[in-house]
């Protein structure tokens, strides 16, 4: 089951359908429930295949390249809510920090993993509805979590044959600052900005008072644009790379545009995951399902002025095209040496 088919009618038939299954046991829910395609990482031994509506999947890479699933991974049962795509793990600790978001109460579960596998204890995080939160971010001390206006909205995906998830373009961004230690969530600062939403964050790190977030920024989300069920010019997805403060004194947040778009799944050198790093990698959207070539970032430039489209110079440093016909899929950074003895961007894509 997937977003996409969660629309009108048939989006609210298809999830009957599957509750039934499941109660019949036609459909044997123990295995999982998700594709686990969305990406991987590896922690305390293990590779993990991950989809944000289900647990991780424990996976081998055999010797001739295929992939064997070893199964669900529930950290001894520690684990009851979904996971998302996309923890982060710190370099220098170890440790791996993640979260699961869900339509019941608490809408967003935070979660530490220590160096050794062990699964510390539930942070639930108050939200005031059921949210969509792809990513997060941390830091070397804090969590960053991002209440942004998708809102699980059933109701409206019935009446007005709408997605489940239902974009405010009203309602403010919201972010959480949480210290990434923290047993329950009485420390979190929250911060606003303008409305938007954001799939994916590249990092983010402390600079005296400041949290910076770099993150791919995006405004006027249209689900069915991003699901490829709406024919739409590429300007009207205005996915652009983004710098934003958040002041730990002052409690005020500052946001400053790094790129024009359509730019998304950012990657830096995660040698540096949670510490100030200088280049950013991304991805240049052809259309909202292709993606056209790769680029490389500056963070210690400026971004050049009067640009309308992506271009070398200022805070560009590069860019590569895949040429005609030719599409990709999000770029990871592989440094060639672990650590950050090294120059930060020697390494591949």
């Amino acid at each position: 089951m997937k977003i996409g088919d969660l629309k009108g009618l048939f989006g609210l038939l298809t999830v009957f359908i599957q509750t039934l299954r499941t109660k019949l046991k036609v459909l044997d829910i123990s295995y999982g429930t998700s594709t686990a395609n969305t990406a991987l990482i590896y922690h305390h031994g293990k590779l993990l295949a991950l989809s944000e509506a289900d647990k991780p999947y424990v996976v081998k890479v055999l010797e001739d390249g295929d992939l064997q699933t070893l199964g669900m991974l529930d950290y001894d049962k520690r684990l009851s809510h979904s996971f998302t795509a996309h923890p982060k793990v710190d370099p220098v600790t170890g440790e791996m920090f993640t979260f699961g978001y869900s339509h019941t109460p608490p809408y967003v579960t935070y979660r530490v993993v220590s160096k050794d596998g062990i699964m510390h204890d539930p942070v639930p995080i108050t939200v005031p509805e059921p949210i969509m939160m792809h990513d997060f971010a941390i830091t070397e001390n804090y969590a960053i979590f991002m209440d942004l206006p998708l809102y699980f909205r059933p109701k409206e995906m019935v009446k007005n044959k709408e997605f489940v998830f239902k974009f405010d373009s009203t309602k403010k961004a919201r972010f959480g600052v949480l210290p990434r230690y923290a047993k329950n969530e009485l420390a979190i600062q929250w911060f606003e900005l303008p409305n938007c939403f954001i799939f994916h964050n590249a990092n983010a790190w402390e600079e005296g008072d400041e949290i910076v977030l770099i993150t791919c920024r995006l405004e006027n989300l249209d689900l069915d644009m991003v699901n490829g069920t709406a024919e739409e010019a590429l300007e009207n997805f205005a996915n652009e790379l983004y710098e934003m403060r958040f002041n730990m004194k002052s409690y005020l947040a500052t946001q400053k545009k790094l790129s024009e778009s359509a730019v998304d799944f950012p990657r830096v050198n995660e040698n540096y995951t949670g510490r100030k790093q200088r280049y950013v990698y991304g991805t240049i959207l052809n259309s909202i399902a292709k993606v056209k070539g790769i680029i490389k970032f500056d963070l210690h430039a400026e971004p050049e002025t009067g640009k309308t489209q992506l271009e070398v110079g200022g805070n560009v440093q590069g860019i590569s095209d895949l040429g005609p016909g030719r599409f990709g899929s999000e770029a990871i950074f592989v440094p060639r040496q672990q650590g950050t003895a090294c120059d930060e961007d020697d390494g591949y894509i």
